[in-house]
């Protein structure tokens, strides 16, 4: 895919819709409960200024469909294959442009539990199998990794593979994909591995973002390339010769897509544009942890 980085004369024509247009309100899901093999449907409760054009729902951060519209609720009928915590939350776009993702909701799925390395693995020397759980430690502190114990013959959409961010706000947060979790972490040595039910007692917090520095991010429909700053800042690099002075002449290949389903997990700052606007090592030397 080629990332395009725009000059100041062209920001007007190509300016991403949904920074401009109020988006679309939508709830958390429901029911927070379901059992394992049994048919639930899926539920929010979506509005927008100009109608809705479409909303589909996120199983653990997959795509699992595209949900029924009608009176203001979208619903989808789906059938959970495994058990334990599972996190959903519906994506939605309005007739004008404009999207947005509502809340993580937390279901609770009766039934038992399938799982596998985390995140898929993740090649070279990590690490995709954490020790045991410890029955003397059924609880983790903040700021640690987490993740359900693995079991075999489990399937890639299995939630074992999720791995969240236990941080300083006592809530687990979850790495949206290997990606972000690798600007973070060079392997999975430290992931804590904790009971189904443990990991239900944290609440959701909102998604890991990018670490500041480390590379550069655009969105799936947006041709702007940005820079990552502290809190899940972006901020859009307005020329090429700045984003080479930051990351050299292979800049290009220094660009993470973010799917558009992850939009409004991040702000916008200022423009860059000269490089004195940021610095990526200062801003990755300031991000230390993930809160």
């Amino acid at each position: 895919m080629k990332h395009i980085l725009l000059s100041a004369a062209a920001v007007g024509a190509l300016a991403f819709p949904a920074v401009a247009l109020a988006a679309p309100s939508i709830s958390s899901v429901t029911p927070v409960t379901a059992t394992v093999n049994v048919p639930a449907t899926m539920t929010a409760t979506v509005s927008a200024n100009t109608g809705i054009a479409s909303c589909r729902l996120y199983i653990d951060l997959n795509d699992v469909g595209e949900m029924n519209v009608s009176g203001g609720m979208a619903t989808l009928a789906f059938t959970f294959p495994y058990g334990g915590s599972r996190i959903a939350f519906v994506f939605c776009r309005e007739t004008s442009g404009a999207m947005a993702a509502g809340p993580n909701t937390a279901i609770w799925v009766e039934g038992p539990l399938q799982n596998q390395p985390p995140l898929g693995g993740g090649g070279g020397n990590n690490n995709p199998n954490p020790p045991a759980p410890n029955p003397n430690s059924p609880t983790a502190s903040a700021r640690t990794l987490v993740k359900t114990a693995c079991l075999a013959g489990a399937t890639p959409d299995d939630p074992c593979k999720a791995v969240y961010y236990i941080g300083a706000d006592g809530k687990r947060h979850a790495f949206p994909n290997s990606k972000v979790f690798f600007t973070w972490y060079q392997n999975f040595d430290t992931v804590q591995v904790i009971s189904a039910s443990t990991l239900a007692s944290y609440p959701l917090g909102k998604n890991v973002t990018y670490r500041p520095g480390v590379k550069m991010v655009k969105f799936t429909t947006d041709p702007k390339v940005y820079a990552v700053a502290r809190g899940g800042d972006l901020r859009w690099i307005t020329t090429e010769a700045i984003a080479r002075t930051y990351y050299g002449d292979s800049w290009n290949q220094m660009i993470d897509d973010i799917p558009d389903t992850f939009y409004t997990n991040y702000t916008f700052g200022p423009s860059i544009t000269s490089a004195g606007d940021y610095s990526p090592t200062a801003e990755m030397a300031a991000a230390v942890t993930i809160d």
